[in-house]
């Protein structure tokens, strides 16, 4: 009998989410029980329940980086994949990503007690927007646990890297200088800051607190960042990447865009007149994500600003995070040009895992990012990152909820070489 759409997103929900907390969390013993390299020397203590954030299947080695805010993030996934599986494992793994990240905190100086060592380019800088999408994870573990503490420790970091801010400009400095103690620029950013939007997170934060002054932060943030958008539906203005390089980092769109749904609900339920702009902004990012796709549902991580790319570019995480996207949009107006785009998403999804039977263990469950580059030989490999598979287990889970995705009949997944 053939599998069900249904069964088909849930057996890759339930392999990925193995993956994730059997394979690529660190567990306890650190790095003498699952080694990694480390290029950038960074000076985190016990990697217990971090993530290791990429493998290589040519070199068959693991690396790591940046890891504090990706365990932010993997933290909600492995929390959705509690609440749809019903398996208490994935919280305990959440709680062990928390509790990493709470070990890797600054202490001093005081204006700065809190702030996440989310160090990523670099060991030497705080890079402040990663750090927004990682806190985003501990206010996960807050509503799944109910404990304060989570909540607290949200607070702080974002009062921290809220130290930053700069009132006239509606940005906050790009980075903390950890050995000098101060906020400082992106020699990459044309701009003294960015706009602070990845996540929602002050939204959240705002909303589960009742203290306004997030809130108003969000929504300043938010005007900016509409002022700045280009070209329509990205922001090639801001870091990642120099603005002269014509390059769009394909995650910008999620990590910004989507979060202006979150401002036009917010100016909404203040009455303010700018609401509809927030939505307008949003469906533009949408949309940006709409023209990038490719007829099989796979899309790119560095296009240029008129959609060229490079040929093995292909980014399995911006799949992932378009089908979020398209899915909160299509539950907010119903527009049914979104649902054809999420199912070719899901159909190269479902086929960017590698098998569980597939012969190197370190992946099975696991969806690559990329492929590598031709090197010659008949097997160059695939870069497999936590990101991939973080945001392929949000996005199915997303999917198991619309059930005009789930039908037996109409469109299939995807496009020609990707039938279901």
């Amino acid at each position: 009998m053939a599998e069900s759409r249904r069964e088909a997103c849930e057996a890759t929900l339930r392999h990925s989410a193995e993956w994730l907390a059997e394979r690529a969390q660190v567990p306890v013993g650190g790095r003498a029980a699952a080694p990694f390299d480390d290029p950038l020397d960074y000076p985190h203590g016990d990697y217990a329940g971090a993530i290791r954030t990429e493998y290589d299947t040519k070199t068959r080695r693991w690396s790591i980086n940046g890891p504090t805010w990706h365990a932010g993030q993997a933290i909600r996934a492995l929390l959705v994949a509690e609440r749809r599986l019903g398996d208490p494992r994935y919280r305990e793994a959440a709680l062990a990503a928390g509790e990493f990240m709470l070990r890797e905190r600054l202490t001093a100086p005081a204006e700065v007690a809190g702030m996440l060592l989310t160090y990523e380019g670099d060991n030497v800088h705080v890079n402040v927007e990663v750090g927004f999408e990682g806190i985003s994870g501990l206010l996960d573990l807050h509503a799944a646990t109910g404990e304060a503490r989570w909540l607290d420790a949200s607070r702080a970091a974002v009062d921290a890297l809220l130290g930053g801010y700069l009132p006239d400009e509606g940005l906050a400095r790009d980075h903390y200088h950890v050995g000098r103690g101060e906020f400082v620029g992106d020699p990459e950013n044309p701009n003294p800051g960015r706009a602070m939007l990845d996540d929602a997170t002050l939204a959240r934060l705002a909303s589960v607190t009742g203290e306004a002054r997030y809130a108003d932060l969000f929504l300043a943030m938010a005007e900016r960042l509409i002022r700045e958008e280009g070209p329509t539906g990205t922001w090639l203005r801001f870091p990642p990447w120099r603005p002269e390089l014509g390059r769009v980092h394909g995650r910008k769109s999620w990590w910004w865009g989507w979060p202006l749904l979150a401002a036009h609900d917010l100016a909404r339920e203040r009455g303010g007149a700018e609401a509809d702009r927030f939505l307008a902004g949003a469906i533009r990012a949408a949309e940006w994500y709409l023209g990038g796709q490719n007829l099989d549902g796979g899309a790119y991580y560095t296009p240029d600003t008129e959609g060229r790319h490079n040929s093995y570019g292909l980014c399995t995480s911006v799949a992932a995070v378009s089908i979020l996207f398209w899915a909160d949009l299509w539950r907010r107006t119903g527009d049914e040009r979104w649902l054809p785009a999420i199912r070719r998403a899901v159909g190269y999804l479902l086929r960017a895992q590698f098998a569980q039977d597939v012969e190197d263990a370190e992946v099975r469950g696991a969806f690559f990012e990329s492929p590598n580059k031709p090197d010659g030989s008949l097997a160059p490999g695939f870069q497999v990152r936590d990101i991939a598979t973080i945001f392929g287990i949000r996005a199915l889970d997303t999917v198991l909820d619309i059930p005009e995705l789930l039908a037996a009949e109409g469109e299939e997944w995807a496009d020609t070489t990707m039938k279901w």
